[in-house]
């Protein structure tokens, strides 16, 4: 009910609406993970995952000793799931590289049984409307210079619990950052001495198995980046409407159609010499993530030939055309 007034109310404190979600910060994907995971109470349950899965999410749920299951993600990140989910304790859901496909959209309005949303490339939750428990999680350090941050959203409370420091982990990433940075803008240092300090801060994040506050630096670069994130949208649509334009019809590439909120990385599926186009890459002083290694007991083919195109304001236009050309010549040059 509206206040009784035919004036409207100005001054004092503002006012917030309750969207019914309870959140939660830590400094990492897995931190959230593991914090989402003693919430729902899932140690010891029956887990249904996609087969195009991080290992570190694999890595995670055994900490907790769950018994995994996987389903079918096809070539354009659409899925289906087994007839009988009452099998299963909750459905892990990705959203690869922010993208919200048919199969989740479904969900996000007929599921009963629980989920999880992993949305490392992503920045907040989707338009979720079940009664069943459900939690979503990103991780800013995927898609921005943030060193460690990354959000809880819940329809449930989230579990109490007690974060650690990973100090090593976040004062790391930071130096390790600084140092690329005046590699690659100043000529200060070397490509040795930055992705050392990378290795070392990622050592620090694999050792821990605790659930850790994200840090002051981590809180005010996640800030910053929030504060220019419209022109950041803006920047990468234009990047991926090259990178489209560019490679959709080159031969022997298969560009994914995503749709996704913020777009980090255009996903291309190159189907027979990936590997070989990557090397190549390296030589052109162009090095592109595998996102999603191959896990254990997974058959998807995805692993081996998807590759992730970066779409942030450190490009340009001309930069994204030069290295959707590069990509072409490499593939008429390697390609079968």
């Amino acid at each position: 009910m509206m206040l009784n007034t035919e004036k409207k109310m100005i001054g004092g404190e503002q006012e917030l609406e309750d969207e019914g979600l309870y959140c939660g910060v830590t400094n990492s994907g897995r931190s959230s993970l593991r914090w989402i995971i003693r919430s729902m109470s899932l140690q010891g349950k029956r887990v249904l995952v996609p087969d195009y899965l991080c290992q570190i999410v694999i890595d995670v749920l055994h900490e907790f000793d769950i018994d995994i299951h996987f389903y079918r993600v096809e070539d354009n990140f659409e899925f289906s799931l087994p007839s009988d989910l009452s099998k299963f304790d909750v459905i892990y859901l990705v959203k690869y590289f922010g993208h919200q496909s048919d199969s989740l959209k479904r969900l996000f309005k007929t599921s009963h049984t629980p989920i999880i949303i992993d949305d490392v490339f992503g920045v907040s939750p989707p338009v979720v409307d079940i009664s069943a428990h459900w939690c979503y999680f990103n991780s800013l350090r995927k898609v921005s210079e943030v060193t460690d941050y990354s959000q809880i959203h819940s329809n449930v409370p989230l579990l109490t619990v007690a974060k650690e420091d990973n100090e090593v982990f976040s004062s790391g990433k930071l130096l390790a950052k600084y140092k690329k940075f005046d590699f690659i803008n100043n000529a200060v240092g070397s490509e040795s001495s930055y992705l050392s300090a990378f290795n070392i801060a990622e050592e620090a994040l694999d050792l821990n198995k605790g659930i850790c506050r994200p840090s002051d630096n981590g809180i005010t670069l996640s800030g910053k980046f929030f504060s220019r994130l419209e022109s950041e949208k803006k920047h990468r649509v234009k990047n991926q409407k090259v990178v489209l334009e560019t490679l959709s019809k080159c031969k022997g590439i298969n560009v994914i159609d995503i749709d996704a909120a913020l777009y980090s990385f255009q996903p291309i599926i190159i189907e027979s010499c990936r590997d070989e186009i990557r090397k190549e890459l390296f030589n052109h002083n162009v090095f592109l993530a595998v996102h999603w290694p191959k896990v254990s007991g997974s058959m998807s083919s995805l692993p081996e030939r998807v590759l992730s195109i970066p779409l942030d304001s450190r490009y340009s236009e001309s930069d994204m055309k030069e290295l959707c050309y590069l990509i072409i010549s490499l593939i008429k040059k390697v390609g079968p």
